[in-house]
């Protein structure tokens, strides 16, 4: 029964990264995209040097990527906060003893699992607040004397 806590948290907690990739692709993602490509096909009608176009480009391309970049990073974050919290869930469990009891050790660690989902769960508004306010700043400036 326990084992089922940490699967619903687990769909739960998917179906909401999934919601904020979607949102992220197609109300950030897709407009940089586009907006790119309209950069793109103007440095193509633009009479460039191979390396100005190449130059031309690349600076097109570079507010999507950065988004893209953040988007990534912040994933990647979260990602590594659930991974902690698993590990912390089996350090608990064997601190608490309960590795002799097997049924005991999978209910325990099901629940702190679970519970850490749904801490997770709660924190992907701000997530998503921090990659808006990171996608919207744009780009960080260059570092001094550079």
């Amino acid at each position: 029964q326990t084992l089922m806590a940490s699967q619903a948290a687990q769909k739960k907690l998917q179906a909401s990264v999934d919601a904020l990739v979607d949102e992220l692709d197609s109300a950030q993602m897709r407009p940089l995209r586009k907006k790119a490509f309209l950069q793109m096909a103007k440095c193509c009608d633009q009479p460039l040097s191979r390396e100005a176009y190449q130059h031309c480009v690349q600076r097109a391309a570079a507010p999507e990527e950065r988004a893209q970049a953040v988007i990534q990073s912040e994933l990647g974050d979260f990602q590594d906060r659930l991974q902690r919290a698993a590990l912390a869930c089996q350090d608990d469990v064997k601190d608490r003893g309960l590795l002799s009891d097997a049924d005991r050790a999978a209910a325990a660690y099901d629940k702190c699992v679970a519970s850490a989902m749904d801490k997770a769960f709660k924190t992907i508004p701000t997530m998503k607040k921090r990659i808006l306010a990171t996608i919207a700043a744009g780009p960080a400036p260059p570092p001094a004397g550079s």
